[in-house]
């Protein structure tokens, strides 16, 4: 029954969308950069900068640590998601997606729960019950990811704060069906 449901949910989020291409961190931060423009998005575009900065500088001689990167990464993506702009939280999503894949951001060293790139994540996406329909398929698509990847390694806590994102998000779109496939799939 949740294969059915991952498998619907891959056909509507994935049908409606071409592919993606495959920026790396910096790209991404600079196209949500270019797109936070005026003083609404003042904040998100000054966090890019800081999150560039720590990235080129991490590249550099400074080694920074991947718990400190993700910190300064996940900043504008989590204020771009908050925005509820539907373009840049698309960008957001797109950056959470890469932060989960390149290998900079992932750690098997193990951090305090607050520096965990789960728990750091899980954090950046507590906004998800109030987005919009397609948003909140698209942020239990990173979910999903998350308790599909090889490389986090899920306890008993890790499973249910993922259930209590999901949970507050059906609770809130219960009467959106695709919400509910996503949700179903992601749990």
């Amino acid at each position: 029954r949740t294969h059915r449901a991952f498998a619907r949910l891959r056909r509507l989020s994935w049908a409606s969308q071409p592919p993606a291409k495959k920026d790396k961190m910096e790209e991404i931060l600079r196209k949500l950069q270019k797109e936070a423009s005026g003083n609404k998005y003042k904040a998100i575009k000054e966090s890019c900068t800081w999150a560039s900065e720590a990235i080129e500088s991490s590249e550099a001689a400074t080694k920074i640590p991947p718990y400190q990167l993700r910190e300064k990464c996940l900043l504008p993506l989590q204020l771009a998601l908050e925005s509820k702009n539907v373009k840049l939280a698309q960008h957001a999503l797109a950056g959470m997606q890469k932060l989960l894949s390149d290998e900079r951001f992932v750690t098997m060293a193990t951090d305090s729960d607050d520096k965990q790139l789960l728990n750091q994540m899980l954090n950046a996406v507590r906004v998800t019950p109030t987005l919009n329909e397609d948003l909140q398929v698209e942020v239990m698509k990173v979910l999903l990811c998350i308790t599909y990847t090889p490389t986090f390694e899920l306890n008993g806590s890790s499973v249910l704060k993922i259930a209590e994102v999901c949970i507050e998000t059906y609770v809130s779109s219960y009467h959106q069906r695709s919400i509910n496939t996503a949700v179903r799939a992601t749990l």
